[in-house]
């Protein structure tokens, strides 16, 4: 029973981007959402990103093509995705456990 106890429990981490489709802007682009889930609970950021429907792959979680759209819209999704895993592994190290809310709070800066 004392082994148990010193074990780390590890906890699910993933990060999904999406668009929201039901709110079209007027320039025609959807904006990016991302939902960043540990443990079944979940919590969802808002990118200052747009995204041209027609562009967007749901499976990859990514714009397609090589365009100016796609190109920022990727590497927007590349630069959050490190940002979010880098105050997952800090917030891990100081408190010893994560929640959604937690990294959400440290992506937005509050």
């Amino acid at each position: 029973m004392e082994k148990n106890k010193d074990m780390k429990r590890r906890s699910t981490f993933a990060v999904l981007f999406y668009i929201n489709r039901t709110k079209v802007r007027k320039d025609g682009l959807c904006q990016l959402l991302c939902k960043v889930s540990i443990d079944a609970e979940a919590a969802q950021i808002g990118t200052k990103v747009a995204v041209d429907p027609v562009i967007w792959n749901p499976t990859t979680g990514r714009a397609d093509g090589r365009g100016r759209n796609a190109n920022e819209v990727n590497r927007a999704i590349d630069a959050l995705t490190d940002e979010i895993k880098a105050h997952y592994k800090r917030i891990n190290l100081s408190l010893g456990f994560v929640t959604a809310e937690l990294v959400k709070n440290a992506v937005k800066g509050i």
